[in-house]
């Protein structure tokens, strides 16, 4: 393999990590969800209805929200609106005491990953290099894979070790990264790109 292809584009890498956080804090809880949703008083049955909430949420809301066009304004909007409603999707496990607050922090989730998904896989086409698009849309999906190994095992670690609450601070510490990320790398765009335009039109 040559060099270059081992060196794709820092907004790419930026993207990358804060996508591999955020997949790292939802995976942590999926192996043993259904344990957690017991612990809450909830059943197996509860379980399958809190998945079903969240994807059916997240399919409903991915097309109703992305029907009309994107601008570049519109596209960062949709981009950190959906992380932040995300966020406070996660951070919502803080507070669960029943299968009702469940519902409520699985659809909040679901929310930010319908608002956010389909921007986000736009801006990772913007800086992905045409000349190494295989190799780096390949790291995306093998990224996406061993984040979700590594997640699954740490999360029965750290429940074995120290309890599902501290499982909970770890999603919450590591969306919390994921987030700022994202708003670092809006910040940086607009400053780059208002440094084109006034060398353009000077």
């Amino acid at each position: 393999m040559a060099k270059s292809r081992l060196h794709p584009n820092f907004f790419y890498k930026v993207l990358i990590a804060s996508f591999s956080l955020s997949t790292f804090a939802e995976g942590i809880i999926l192996p043993i969800y259904a344990i957690f949703v017991q612990k809450i008083g909830g059943t197996i049955l509860d379980a399958g209805y809190a998945m079903g909430i969240f994807l059916i949420t997240t399919g409903i809301l991915t097309a109703l929200v992305h029907r009309g066009k994107w601008n570049p304004r519109t596209r960062i909007f949709f981009l950190v609106t959906g992380w932040a409603v995300w966020l406070v999707g996660i951070g919502c496990y803080l507070f669960i005491a029943n299968i009702l607050t469940l519902f409520i922090a699985q659809i909040l989730t679901a929310a930010g990953d319908a608002i956010a998904d389909p921007v986000f896989e736009v801006e990772l086409v913007d800086h992905t290099d045409a000349s190494l698009k295989e190799y780096e849309w390949g790291l995306f999906d093998g990224s996406k894979d061993i984040v979700d190994g590594v997640a699954a095992i740490l999360g029965g670690i750290v429940v074995s070790t120290l309890g599902f609450r501290a499982m909970i601070y770890a999603m919450v510490a590591t969306a919390t990264v994921s987030f700022l990320m994202i708003l670092w790398y809006v910040g940086k765009l607009r400053k780059i790109n208002l440094i084109q335009l006034v060398t353009k039109h000077p």
